[in-house]
């Protein structure tokens, strides 16, 4: 099974918000569909573009986004289950050969052939950053790694938002166990002494030195909770006010000698929002292809109908329909007027920059309050209090080409 279970019919852009060369590019493919299908496809991306740009931070960054779908048929509907895992055994013929039970007998490790998913994007949207493949089951599964994957189950689309976390910003997983709270599972009381690469987990609980101490408020204990049982997962209500920023025992697959930076996060538990740490890591590969922008753009483009209160700057006898950044003169032998709310002032009153000046200065002060407007203070931290979610029930990040690299799971 594979590339000969299926076609590759091409790509549409489903969200342009300009030159693929200077905006990040999701990719979604499709995989499990039938020809028949595809309609539905085409639904369940809108579903989720729909979701990203209604979630923080994305919410505030999509101009930065654009999306991308590749439409590929497959011979069957769905991904294999192997009934190892306690599957259906179900083997449909799909063209990424998707199926769950990718490793270590967890069902919902949903995994496709990421050197032809990759093959395949490269093809139709070679300027790609992240590749989203949407599995057409109904059984709960997705992973990050290469590629990221996500099944239709029940609260499919925030089973995406959990995986492009892990494939397009290198957030781990800060749940605290591998297999499931209270399944037995062995071999993940204690986490291993070596310092986790991703942003968002750590075995430093120190104030010094931990990742995402400029964070943490001085009057938050560390660690901020503690799992008294390392033989399963911490129990305990969070012991602290929603929202505190900390570090919080149980993560990385472990039930104890890992921190997450806050008691609940979409990278712990779906439904939630993304924890601090997680949304400054997304703000910080999102921002750079955000596209320049002033409150003046319409003046530069000479659409003049938004600014009503250019009538209060006049040259006597002049024309404002070629009035152009970097060509504003008085015209010579001209009086200047210049009436702001009402007072008047003539040009002798008034020091007027060099245009270059103005769009530096404003230039400077919009991406310092784009960056600013994503990030928290001290003292007024998100209410991440939403619930959990139990995993199954009964240099920037870049884009991510190696096949070879770990997978996270779902």
């Amino acid at each position: 099974m594979g590339t000969s279970d299926g076609t590759i019919q091409g790509s549409t852009k489903i969200v342009d918000h300009g030159s693929d060369a200077l905006r990040w590019n999701l990719v979604l493919v499709s995989e499990g569909y039938r020809s028949t299908e595809m309609a539905n496809f085409a639904t369940d991306a809108q579903d989720f573009v729909n979701t990203l740009f209604a979630t923080a931070p994305f919410n505030t960054l999509q101009a930065a986004i654009n999306v991308h779908r590749v439409d590929v048929t497959s011979t069957d509907s769905g991904a294999d289950d192997p009934t190892a895992c306690g599957g259906t055994g179900a083997s449909p013929a799909t063209y990424f050969d998707a199926t769950f039970c990718g490793s270590a007998g967890v069902r919902r490790l949903l995994v496709v052939n990421d050197t032809t998913v990759i093959n395949t994007v490269q093809a139709e949207v070679p300027a790609w950053n992240m590749i989203l493949v949407l599995v057409n089951s109904t059984v709960y599964g997705g992973s990050g790694g290469a590629v990221a994957a996500f099944s239709m189950a029940p609260n499919a689309m925030e089973i995406g938002l959990h995986e492009m976390g892990h494939t397009a910003f290198g957030l781990a997983d800060e749940y605290e166990y591998w297999a499931g709270c209270g399944t037995g599972e062995t071999g993940h009381d204690h986490h291993p002494a070596v310092e986790p690469a991703q942003p968002n987990v750590t075995i430093d609980s120190n104030r010094t030195t931990i990742k995402w101490g400029d964070l943490i408020l001085a009057s938050t204990p560390l660690p901020t909770s503690a799992n008294a049982d390392c033989s399963n997962c911490d129990p305990q209500p969070n012991p602290q006010p929603s929202g505190v920023v900390g570090a919080f025992e149980g993560a990385h697959y472990y039930h104890c000698g890992a921190y997450r930076p806050q008691w609940v996060c979409r990278m712990r538990a779906l439904n939630n929002p993304f924890c601090a740490v997680c949304r400054r890591v997304i703000v910080n590969t999102l921002t750079p292809h955000m596209p320049t922008k002033t409150p003046l753009k319409d003046l530069k483009d000479h659409k003049f109908e938004k600014f009503e209160k250019i009538e209060k700057i006049e040259f006597k006898e002049h024309k404002f329909e070629r009035l152009e950044v970097g060509k504003f003169r008085k015209p010579e032998g001209k009086e200047l007027k210049l009436e702001v709310e009402g007072v008047k002032f003539d040009a002798s009153e008034v020091e007027v920059p060099r245009p270059e000046e103005i769009w530096e200065r404003i230039d400077q002060l919009e991406l310092a309050v784009e960056q600013l407007s994503h990030f928290i203070t001290r003292e007024l931290r998100p209410d991440l209090s939403r619930g959990a979610l139990q995993a199954e029930t009964p240099a920037p990040p870049s884009r991510r080409t190696s096949a070879a690299k770990r997978r996270s799971r779902g």
